[in-house]
């Protein structure tokens, strides 16, 4: 093998330490988090990876989140040390959602999940808070895309791509089955609540994701209802 510098070894043989562990198909499992949802959008915030950056003065109450195109995944991906002194200074960050879509096959599903769970671990390893992005697609892939998680932490999900009935149906029957698996794990989700989504799930509009809430103090701040519709404390 080659001799590589520090970020092309880490890019090429994506190493992680012995104590990570991993399950049957070597998926790298991201350890349980605790988040206090309940304080989302009302102290703790959500910021877009590509908004986020060192310099935020508000990133010790922001989580970073990687809702994002393939593109820029990718390119956090293949520099993970750029990513991680990016957004070093945040309360939290998430895994990687990298794309699925059901004209894959399964050995495309298994790198995408794995493509995430190493990123949430990598960063985990390096004493990061992480709350691992969870997608799935038929009842097919439930066991590929739920690998790599143990119950009783913090999630995040979405729902955008939900509007037509036929990925509606595929989001809800995996979403209930997520929740059977993982009975005890709080979620985040981003996007429009739909039909069949519990009132325990903490609702975060997308447009209320970017993390630019700072910009706006008498827009954003104010609202007077949280997402658990419970009334806000004004100071």
């Amino acid at each position: 093998m080659p001799v590589y510098n520090n970020k092309e070894y880490i890019r090429i043989v994506r190493p992680l330490p012995s104590f990570v562990k991993r399950d049957k198909r070597s998926i790298p499992f991201i350890e349980p988090v605790n988040i206090d949802i309940s304080d989302i959008n009302n102290g703790i915030w959500l910021i877009n990876s590509k908004n986020a950056n060192s310099k935020d003065k508000n990133a010790d109450s922001k989580i970073v989140i990687s809702f994002n195109f393939d593109d820029v995944l990718i390119r956090n991906y293949n520099n993970m040390d750029a990513f991680m002194h990016r957004t070093s200074r945040y309360l939290a960050v998430s895994s990687f959602d990298f794309s699925m879509d059901n004209k894959m096959d399964n050995h495309q599903i298994t790198c995408a999940v794995y493509n995430n769970r190493w990123s949430g671990a990598y960063m985990q390893a390096n004493g990061r808070c992480v709350i691992p992005t969870i997608g799935w697609l038929n009842s097919d892939t439930y066991d590929i895309c739920f690998s790599g998680i143990r119950d009783g932490g913090t999630v995040l999900i979405s729902t955008l791509g939900t509007n037509n009935i036929e990925s509606y149906e595929e989001f809800i029957t995996g979403y209930r089955a997520f929740r059977n698996r993982f009975p005890k794990t709080k979620i985040i989700c981003v996007g429009d609540k739909v039909s069949g989504i519990d009132d325990d799930v903490c609702m975060v509009k997308y447009t209320e994701s970017f993390g630019n809430w700072e910009k706006y103090p008498g827009f954003w701040q104010p609202s007077f209802v949280n997402w658990d519709s419970t009334l806000k404390e004004v100071i």
